[in-house]
């Protein structure tokens, strides 16, 4: 049902005073938390009550439009339509004192309901709820579409694995996806994040847009600001212009009110009020020019298997003992010639190179590598904010398995592996997939701050990473000629759950290697390389789905 067709008349919620006084508290800013509390409950449960809200906000717009016109000597006719905001027609007030806005609202509300159900939504309904209206380095699933500028956009799930998409509501909202990212439109104020980052821009003089995460409603009061839905239902919320109000959705604790450069966030695990986090512009794509544009963004179907799942060249890797002395500070006198090389698939090594090595002793396993980029150590990924999505910045992960007893191929998969099959695990494979001695390692440099980071997951599901653990030591180096960068790392066996029994001389363990290329932001991913792996599973695999297809780390 269109949100101004309310499925009563309108007139009986109109006639709602305690509704109008909260509304205009709310556009005053003047609520108390008890009325906040009041007001959020009265929108997410009452129909009427939206379709009120909705109506009050143009009715204000108009008013205030109506008001400066009529300073400056202009008449407008009464409710002409006006056309000049993006997506929809909208009432124009006539030109009248300012009065009070609730008795102006109870008085022309049924008009104005009759207008917007009739015309208004006459002519918006022949268009379609949005278009896409930009893209940059979209990456989707083999059984979905990749989006083409202009594409129109039924109610439904939009879903993008990488790259950032942008859509217009048919009002005039714009919302950027930024992957791997869903996101449910349901109309042309109302949509729901599943999952990812998106930022919404109101269209100046318009207000009530409600976006919804599985634990938090965030409701626009005329504004711009960005949601990212996390791992454990965790939603953060940045505001970048105007307000918003903010609440839970299970109804515990008090709506918030967050305004520009504010941020917070909204955890299901804590009873309490949202906790206050560091506001960071660069933290969400606002728009999708970013960046120059270097490449198509779009991968033609025919390599967009190999983009994604790469080529591998290589099988195992040597992981020789180290000496006696180890600095890590990324120059790598240290290291004898590299374990492995390769490149990002149809591309130059010159450009996308990636030269690869491990060793080992006895407290210490260590990791290093020179990787050509044309955009090296430009990562904005805050590792206090955003440590699980950092890849997408630019960097490398290593999964590794030091369980000895389990050797080689390793024998567990993902939750993933299982939904995207339709299986079910059953309680030995449940097991394996919490094996605390595989490690999933994220390494990457924080432009912003300058720090090397390294995010850690133990097991095969991959939420709630260690960041920064103190005992791991990382260092990047810029190549002189800023055309790629070194890394180094040495990270200690107790940290991988295998100092009991760390690996000796003659095991075969297994691992993987993953690269990733940024664009010049060191926002969007744009490209990546896949080696060591095991050639007898099946190359459409995602790494981090199935243990098995990681290949042989052989210790000398």
């Amino acid at each position: 049902m269109p949100p101004h067709q309310p499925d009563s008349d309108p007139a009986t919620a109109g006639g709602d005073k305690r509704l109008h006084g909260l509304i205009s508290g709310m556009t005053d800013g003047t609520l108390s938390d008890a009325e906040l509390s009041e007001f959020s409950s009265r929108l997410t449960a009452d129909p009427q009550a939206r379709a009120v809200w909705y109506l009050r906000t143009d009715i204000e717009h108009c008013l205030a439009r109506a008001t400066a016109e009529a300073s400056a000597g202009v008449t407008t006719p009464r409710l002409s339509a006006d056309t000049s905001s993006a997506g929809g027609v909208r009432p124009r007030a006539a030109s009248l004192p300012r009065g009070s806005l609730a008795a102006f609202a109870l008085a022309g509300l049924v008009a104005v309901a009759f207008w917007l159900g009739t015309e208004g939504n006459r002519e918006r309904s022949s268009l379609p709820l949005a278009r896409v209206t930009d893209t940059q380095f979209v990456v989707v699933d083999e059984a979905t579409a990749a989006p083409r500028l202009g594409d129109s956009l039924a109610p439904g799930t939009v879903r993008i694995n990488a790259g950032v998409m942008q859509v217009t509501l048919r009002n005039g909202v714009v919302i950027t996806l930024q992957g791997p990212a869903s996101l449910d439109l349901i109309d042309e104020h109302k949509a729901f994040l599943a999952s990812g980052g998106v930022v919404v821009k109101v269209p100046k003089g318009m207000s009530g847009f409600r976006l919804d995460t599985a634990s938090t409603r965030v409701l626009d009061l005329g504004t711009e600001f960005a949601v990212r839905a996390g791992d454990g239902l965790v939603t953060d919320v940045q505001v970048y212009d105007g307000a918003v109000i903010a609440s839970r959705s299970d109804g515990n604790g008090f709506p918030t009110r967050l305004e520009e450069g504010q941020a917070a966030r909204f955890d299901p695990e804590s009873q309490g009020d949202p906790q206050p986090i560091r506001f960071v512009s660069g933290r969400f794509i606002r728009n999708t020019a970013v960046s120059p544009a270097i490449e198509d963004h779009r991968f033609a179907e025919a390599d967009k298997a190999v983009r994604m799942y790469g080529r591998p060249r290589h099988e195992s890797l040597q992981v020789r003992p180290a000496p006696r002395t180890m600095t890590i500070d990324g120059r790598l006198d240290e290291w004898p010639a590299p374990g492995f090389v390769s490149s990002a698939p149809g591309r130059p090594r010159e450009t996308h190179g990636v030269e690869g090595s491990m060793m080992y002793d006895a407290e210490w396993l260590y990791i290093a590598a020179h990787i050509a980029d044309p955009a090296p150590l430009r990562n904005q990924y805050d590792p206090d904010l955003d440590p699980r999505i950092a890849w997408q910045g630019g960097g490398l992960q290593i999964r590794f398995s030091a369980d000895r007893k389990m050797g080689w191929p390793v024998d567990a998969n993902s939750p993933e592996y299982y939904r995207t099959r339709r299986l079910a695990p059953g309680e030995a494979d449940r097991t394996k997939s919490r094996n605390p001695r595989l490690s999933h390692l994220t390494l990457w440099h924080h432009a912003a701050s300058g720090k090397a980071c390294i995010a850690l997951n133990h097991g095969t599901q991959y939420s709630d990473p260690i960041v920064n653990p103190p005992v791991a030591e990382g260092a990047f180096v810029l190549d002189t000629d800023g055309r790629g960068y070194t890394l180094e790392w040495a990270i200690p066996w107790r940290l991988l759950n295998a100092a009991d029994d760390p690996p000796q001389s003659g095991d075969v363990l297994g691992t993987v290697w993953q690269a990733f290329w940024a664009d010049p932001s060191g926002r969007l991913w744009r490209d990546q390389m896949i080696e060591i792996r095991n050639l007898l599973e099946p190359v459409r695999m995602l790494p981090h789905e199935r243990a098995a297809c990681w290949g042989r780390a052989e210790f000398q």
